[in-house]
């Protein structure tokens, strides 16, 4: 190996610009940062194990997910966490580094027939006396506005 090769090798690991090597830098640290930390947790998003750190909130029923840098969290998907479904229902647009979302808790299991097989999906019901009062397809509207289920 040249020392030129050696040099580029270098110029490579640390990043040719400032930006690159600011980046490299943070998302080393990120990295260290989340798992060291207590609220560092393999959970399973949509049946796929992710590492991400799980940060608690004033509302016990919501808590802020957050990825390693390089690895994704798709809105609307279905996580599982200290025994219970969590749905991603907001995501932070900023995912240079790593991505931010917040997940609330699934209060609800929603069952449905369809050609004689009983599907079920977790879901959040944020006001269920609406519910009551619905039929056919007007109720499928109050579905669709109080109801929040994975795609």
């Amino acid at each position: 190996m040249s020392v030129w090769d050696q040099y580029d090798t270098r110029i490579e690991c640390i990043g040719e610009t400032k930006r690159k090597a600011a980046y490299r830098r943070e998302v080393r640290e990120i990295t260290n940062k989340i798992k060291d930390s207590l609220s560092y947790f393999t959970v399973t998003i949509d049946d796929k194990q992710q590492n991400v750190a799980v940060v608690s909130s004033k509302n016990m029923n919501e808590k802020r997910i957050m990825s390693l840098p390089g690895e994704k969290i798709t809105p609307g998907g279905l996580v599982y966490w200290m025994d219970h479904y969590w749905l991603v229902t907001e995501k932070d647009a900023d995912s240079n580094v790593y991505e931010k979302a917040t997940m609330t808790q699934c209060n609800h299991i929603l069952r449905w027939i369809d050609d004689g097989v009983i599907h079920e999906q977790w879901c959040i019901i944020s006001d269920g006396t609406k519910l009551r009062h619905t039929r056919c397809m007007h109720g499928l509207a109050y579905w669709k506005r109080y109801v929040k289920t994975i795609s």
